[in-house]
């Protein structure tokens, strides 16, 4: 009866001790994938932070808010470019394009001048409207563009060679070529906008495939499919 006492009572003995070692090796493996969970998590954090970076140094990112857009973009050639403000005449500015930026300041300068002092000013301006063209970057070379430069120099010659003829018609002349300047300028902002949604789209494009699944190249083919569509902007490159 002891001998019976004492076999069950081994056998119960050794039955816990071997459901705690149960628990214990069940605990230490959920303590390891739990590990495991966790360091694949933050490898595939680092990896997407990684391969993002890196990225993101031929992607477009945001600069200064003007009117809410975008004023940094990266052109098909990887070349970053921004559109600024010249903040004592608030003249808009584009990187790269220094005929441009000159004609914005001084034409900002004459806003609100008198006839005198715009009849004075405008003849020193030549040769920064005579380069427009040659000084332009090939991301900005679309059709509408080189139209609006075409009508910049036209008023501008057309106002030059009768400057000393009837005072209306100088006004009338020289409000024109105000006119073809402005369509210039608009046309330059809404080409530049057009670039920032097609990099904000292949950046999100490239952003959403590497949070779905991390693979680089899905990702990669997907940034590279929507900016493809910059090589249709600048449509008069020669």
């Amino acid at each position: 009866m002891k001998n019976l006492k004492k076999t069950i009572g081994l056998l119960t003995l050794t039955g816990v001790l071997f459901t705690s070692c149960m628990d214990e090796k069940k605990s230490n493996n959920s303590e390891e994938l739990t590990d495991s969970e966790m360091n694949q998590n933050t490898n595939v954090e680092q990896e997407l932070k990684s391969k993002t970076s890196s990225t993101d140094k031929m992607l477009a990112t945001n600069s200064n808010d003007l009117n809410s857009k975008s004023n940094t973009l990266t052109t098909r050639s990887g070349a970053v470019v921004n559109r600024t403000l010249n903040t004592k005449v608030n003249a808009m500015q584009i990187s790269g394009w220094d005929a441009f930026n000159t004609l914005s300041v001084e034409m900002k300068k004459l806003e609100g001048t008198d006839f005198a002092t715009k009849s004075a000013a405008i003849p020193n301006l030549e040769a920064t409207i005579a380069t427009l063209q040659s000084t332009r970057p090939d991301w900005m070379k679309t059709e509408e563009i080189t139209e609006d430069i075409e009508d910049v120099q036209k008023e501008y010659k057309e106002y030059i060679e009768e400057q000393n003829g009837k005072d209306k018609r100088n006004v009338r002349n020289l409000e024109e070529l105000n006119e073809a300047y402005d369509d210039l300028v608009e046309e330059v902002n809404e080409t530049f906008d057009e670039y920032v949604t097609i990099n904000r789209k292949a950046n999100e494009e490239f952003r959403e495939e590497m949070e779905d699944d991390g693979d680089i190249d899905d990702a990669r083919e997907e940034y590279n499919e929507e900016i493809k569509k910059l090589n249709k902007v600048a449509d008069d490159k020669k």
